[in-house]
């Protein structure tokens, strides 16, 4: 018995901190860890919710719920891959932000400046969806990154357009490659990328924490090298 595969639409569901319209001058599309509940990383990002500024929070398509428990209750989480079909997931997953972005950006002012944000494992998923996208955004920032044996990392790296890339490492992880932002900052050089490197401590994110200071036409400023 061999397994076979079929494209079918999916229902996928996503979560915003803000509401597009005029008044938005920054969009930030923002992908969650694996098996990582959105309203964790939102929780991440409250001190960037401000009234010119739109966070996208994607859901990835394998969704399941905890049962409650004696040390947490129920909550939804999420899987952007499986280990045996990351291929497809991928695939799926870059057609499903395509299209989110699309209507996104359709719903701001045009021109309107896009940072994309990818926590953990949704590193893999953004590069993957950027190195195929044709979407403009103008800058990534791959916090707490963490990459899949394959596809393998310096030729996805390789493939993303030309932009700024921000890495911002965790101080507080030991037990993942999660810390060692210098490796991955070194595989975005070698591809030719604009990179910076900043480290952060557990808890809410600013854009300082973020490696930068503001935002300047939709880019930011990093004063670290």
């Amino acid at each position: 018995m061999q397994p076979a595969t079929i494209i079918t639409p999916r229902t996928a569901r996503f979560f915003s901190l803000g509401e597009p319209g005029p008044a938005i001058q920054h969009i930030w599309i923002c992908l969650h860890d694996h098996d990582q509940p959105v309203a964790e990383l939102a929780a991440q990002l409250v001190n960037l919710d401000t009234p010119e500024r739109l966070l996208i929070l994607p859901e990835a398509l394998s969704r399941y719920t905890l049962p409650d428990g004696s040390d947490q209750p129920a909550s939804d989480r999420a899987m952007w891959f499986a280990p045996n079909s990351i291929a497809d997931d991928l695939a799926d997953s870059a057609t499903y932000l395509q299209a989110l972005a699309a209507q996104t950006l359709a719903a701001c002012p045009a021109g309107t400046p896009v940072t994309v944000l990818a926590y953990g494992h949704g590193a893999v998923v953004a590069c993957h969806w950027l190195a195929e996208s044709t979407m403009a955004y103008q800058r990534l920032v791959l916090y707490a990154a963490v990459f899949p044996p394959l596809p393998d990392r310096r030729t996805l790296l390789a493939a993303l357009p030309l932009r700024p890339v921000q890495v911002v490492a965790t101080t507080a992880d030991v037990f993942t490659p999660e810390a060692d932002g210098p490796a991955l900052l070194q595989d975005l050089r070698a591809a030719g990328h604009t990179a910076r490197l900043s480290y952060t401590e557990p808890g809410p994110l600013t854009l300082a924490a973020l490696g930068a200071g503001r935002e300047e036409g939709g880019l930011l400023t990093s004063a670290t090298a």
